[in-house]
């Protein structure tokens, strides 16, 4: 592995110090406003959608919405829990499948539940039970059973169209699932106030008091800057830039990095039974409005990571597997 050659060490070196304010950071909130203003410049960062469906092999309709956000919203990201539960499984115990889709919604500005299986209806009553989860939900419903007295309508649904940022649920004609799709946009669209707003030191991670997505964002620059790595250099850089320190946090990070292959945006592959993680899927960031910039920042760092990183033969062996894989 080359994560311990001094080239790399120098190329880590570089990377934490374009991600390092110069001047020490206190407490003060206008510090690490100023801190982050470093990284992320002026850029409004995507609303991420967790969309929750049936099982692909019969449920068409997540599938469809998922492409039509890609192809009509640049400026929102989707995922699926799928994605990052298999390689949560690949790389970790004991970890509760519910727990983990309460994590991703956690992450996410909205979550649209499309209600098609009984698995969905379980996703829509487990969330709708959390008053904080409860403000990011969408639903999406057949539209044939709108006016049924049923648990669903009742309940969670009755609480939704409560307390939702996104209320009320959306009835749909399942099949031409895509007429509800101006509908859902303009729920969700960034006009909506954003639905990260604390900076209490609860909520935050770091120094620089990065929300949750920012600090999954500044994730991702990391791996574009000086991928293919591993776990532990990007936790090094995480906690000698941002002063990540605690054990929550370092949990954190690692489920960040899940959430980014998640996301379809990074690869995880072993290398020596050991595992390393890089920038899988450029087109989708370049697609992305919001992203866009953010990518070119992260290019530029990458440029001058790699003035140190050509001279590792590994490094460059591995980065040819990957480019002959992806093409």
């Amino acid at each position: 592995m080359w994560f311990n050659h001094p080239k790399f060490v120098i190329a880590k070196k570089e990377l934490i110090e374009q991600l390092s304010n110069s001047s020490a950071i206190t407490n003060d909130s206008l510090e690490a406003k100023n801190a982050r203003s470093n990284i992320f410049r002026k850029i409004t960062l995507p609303k991420i959608a967790f969309i929750c469906g049936g099982d692909p092999r019969y449920c068409k309709n997540r599938e469809k919405i998922e492409n039509y956000i890609i192809n009509h919203a640049d400026t929102v990201m989707t995922f699926r829990a799928e994605y990052a539960w298999e390689t949560i499984m690949n790389t970790k115990k004991n970890v509760n499948a519910l727990k983990l889709e309460e994590w991703l919604a956690d992450f996410s500005d909205v979550v649209i539940i499309l209600v098609e299986s009984f698995g969905t209806v379980a996703e829509l009553g487990a969330f709708s039970i959390s008053p904080k989860l409860r403000r990011k939900l969408l639903p999406i419903l057949d539209k044939k059973y709108q006016h049924d007295e049923s648990f669903i309508n009742t309940g969670p649904i009755k609480w939704v169209n409560d307390d939702s940022v996104y209320k009320p649920a959306i009835y749909a004609d399942f099949n031409t699932i895509l007429t509800s799709m101006p509908e859902v946009l303009g729920r969700i669209d960034k006009k909506r106030s954003k639905t990260y707003k604390s900076r209490n030191n609860s909520s935050t991670y770091g120094k620089y008091k990065f929300t949750s997505k920012e600090l999954l964002f500044s994730v991702i620059i990391i791996i574009t800057s000086i991928g293919p790595v591993d776990e532990d250099s990007i936790l090094d850089i995480c906690h000698e830039a941002f002063s990540i320190i605690t054990n929550s946090e370092k949990e954190e990070i690692k489920f960040i990095i899940t959430l980014c292959v998640a996301l379809g945006i990074v690869k995880n592959s072993l290398i020596k039974d050991s595992n390393y993680y890089t920038c899988l899927n450029y087109k989708k960031l370049y697609s992305n409005e919001a992203t866009k910039s953010l990518l070119e920042i992260s290019q530029k760092i990458r440029s001058r990571c790699l003035s140190s990183l050509i001279y590792i033969d590994e490094f460059k062996d591995k980065i040819k597997e990957i480019s002959e894989n992806v093409n």
